[in-house]
């Protein structure tokens, strides 16, 4: 028979290659031939790719599985394929299934059983089958499943298609050894055991010999993958293991088995698992089941392309976790980084910003790209910026999610910098061996009321009621904290009594020059504000005696102006009233931060939320620095 070879690439369905059959490299393949009859036998034998059934959905429910190994914790690369099981299930109205593959033995890390299903919960990823909650094909444990791997190995064994295997791991490296000095390409098992007969090899397995249990492996086998289309090795199969001698079986195997039994249908994985496909197609034909349909998807790379490294702990899903990113969010990106949406949902530039899982289940495909797929953080941080800005905006989203997910990570950034402000003097503060953390902390000296008052519930109401007004918001809890400390930390004496002279600022230096005094100007601010009850202490109150201060003041500086006998024209007049805008607005930044040169935009919002006590408490402090 002819043989083939079929070479997949990263981002070509398959590389074309002057050796190869040119009738292949147009087919899409790269294929290399005997002869021309082998070409046509190899067509008739495999039927053309069906493109128009690549990256569609199945017209029946899809059971997909999630089988991670606790050999560690749940990572990008991980979620990514958790969730395009997940949304495969949910399109098609099938079901997901957690599996645990726990058979390397060596290798399992005590909590990662526990920490995955806390991590697969926290991204809001639910399951109809597993371990926690049982289901008709359980168990869902390999570990608690090794009944079923001894009995189809058995099966295999007295089919002829698995033979045991007594070579010791000294003798597997020597003949590794002597490989690489014969320059042989591959060190594969060279099938020393496989002439043992079924007698002899019962005989000694039965005294006790120490063996592992090896596939019987033949040609190259090959099969469609939905991102791929045909894949086929341009090497005949090892004999590859089967069962190890703990008695437990391998990845491979058990991992078949298990897929078949809990009848499977499509299995989603990333694409370093391609070349271990042939081999699991092996298993299927050997035992005469019918394989699910596989779609490999590209592997996740760093913004240089480099793979995502597992000691890298940014990968760690936790990670994103703890930062305060939204699971909604971090699914959001995850899933465009491999998976090619309709053009007709990313309509207006704003197709690719995905709510709900629900949502991004109706508008799922298998049109995944070929390629590794890299990971941007910056992409990630524009889909944060708009699912927090959802969650506030959204009336029917789950408050209590809402106080977890976005309340709950600033309100543990601001328990943090308390606790370092707390019972140190501004000396301390001040000193080059302090922390800064986020902010300069000798600036501010302690908490806003509403955080410090010991009540979890009303310091979340405060936070929830900042969110809200800011307009810009950041990427995370600590950049909200980093680009408006004054809404949460009161501003230090300190702060007040450096920006005393009222001059040094450039915008309040130009009050002077209008005619305006800086200091009376702030005086008068103050009882213009102090003149709003409680009751009326509203956003749009304050911008109105804003706005009225800052004509009234302008008139007055004109009026002054004219009455020395000066021309005001209409562009003096102007600017003048862009002199005192800009003025006035610096004395409330300098009011609300202790530094005219901090952002504290819309002030009216941050009067509003800082509450009349403690924004006149401010207005004292400055002006009585």
């Amino acid at each position: 028979m002819s043989t083939i070879a079929l070479r997949p690439l990263s981002r070509s369905l398959f590389q074309k290659s002057s050796k190869a059959c040119q009738p292949c490299c147009r087919a899409g393949t790269q294929r290399w031939h005997s002869s021309k009859s082998g070409f046509n036998a190899l067509r008739e034998k495999l039927p053309p790719l069906n493109h128009d059934k690549l990256g569609g959905l199945p017209d029946k429910p899809a059971r997909t599985r999630f089988a991670p190994s606790p050999t560690g914790y749940l990572h990008l690369g991980s979620l990514r394929t958790a969730l395009f099981n997940w949304l495969l299930a949910r399109a098609t109205g099938g079901q997901f299934i957690i599996r645990v593959e726990d058979t390397d033995r060596t290798r399992i890390v005590v909590d990662a059983v526990e920490r995955l299903f806390s991590d697969l919960k926290w991204a809001e990823l639910d399951w109809d089958e597993g371990p926690d909650i049982g289901g008709a094909y359980g168990p869902y444990v390999q570990s608690e499943r090794l009944h079923h791997y001894q009995t189809h190995v058995s099966q295999l064994l007295e089919s002829g298609r698995a033979y045991r295997c007594f070579c010791s791991q000294d003798d597997l490296t020597r003949h590794k050894m002597q490989a690489m000095l014969d320059n042989k390409q591959s060190g594969a098992y060279p099938g020393t055991c496989r002439s043992i007969s079924p007698s002899v090899s019962e005989r000694r397995a039965a005294a006790g010999e120490q063996h592992v249990v090896r596939f019987r492996s033949s040609g190259r086998p090959s099969f469609i993958d939905s991102v791929y289309g045909r894949y086929q090795r341009n090497e005949d199969e090892p004999d590859f293991i089967l069962i190890k001698s703990d008695g437990y079986p391998t990845y491979h195997f058990a991992n078949v088995v298990d897929d078949h039994l809990m009848d499977i249908t499509h299995v989603i994985r990333g694409a370093e698992w391609l070349i271990s496909t042939p081999m699991h197609i092996s298993l299927y034909e050997a035992f005469k089941w019918t394989p699910p349909t596989f779609a490999h998807v590209g592997l996740l790379c760093n913004e240089k392309g480099e793979k995502l490294s597992k000691r890298n702990q940014d990968i760690d899903v936790s990670s994103y976790r703890n930062k305060g990113i939204l699971p909604s969010a971090l699914n959001n990106w995850l899933a465009l980084l491999g998976w090619s949406m309709d053009p007709k949902h990313t309509a207006n530039g704003k197709g690719e910003v995905i709510y709900p899982l629900s949502a991004m289940s109706e508008k799922f495909s298998m049109k995944f790209t070929k390629g590794s797929a890299r990971a941007n953080a910056k992409k990630l941080d524009h889909f944060q910026r708009f699912h927090v800005s959802h969650a506030l905006a959204d009336p029917n989203y789950d408050q209590a999610a809402l106080r977890r997910q976005v309340v709950d990570p600033v309100a543990a950034v601001l328990s943090e910098m308390t606790e370092h402000l707390r019972g140190k003097t501004e000396l301390q503060l001040a000193s080059p061996h302090n922390p800064k953390h986020v902010i300069s902390t000798p600036d501010f000296s302690e908490p806003v009321p509403q955080l410090a008052s010991g009540d979890p519930a009303a310091a979340g109401d405060y936070i929830l009621r900042a969110l809200r007004g800011v307009k810009d918001l950041p990427s995370g809890p600590a950049g909200l904290v980093y680009d408006h400390p004054s809404m949460f930390f009161r501003p230090s004496p300190r702060a007040y009594a450096l920006h005393a002279d009222k001059h040094s600022d450039a915008r309040l230096a130009k009050l002077a020059d209008v005619g305006a005094d800086p200091w009376a100007l702030l005086r008068d601010l103050r009882a213009a504000i102090e003149a709003v009850p409680e009751a009326e202490w509203t956003e749009d109150r304050l911008q109105g005696v804003i706005d009225d201060f800052c004509a009234a003041n302008t008139a007055a500086v004109r009026a002054a102006r004219e009455a020395k006998g000066e021309v005001v024209g209409e562009e003096d007049g102007g600017a003048i009233r862009k002199t005192v805008l800009e003025g006035v607005y610096q004395l409330l930044k300098l009011v609300l931060t202790g530094d005219p040169g901090r952002g504290a935009r819309p002030a009216k919002m941050q009067l509003a939320i800082l509450g009349r006590d403690e924004s006149l408490l401010r207005f004292k402090m400055c002006c009585d620095p």
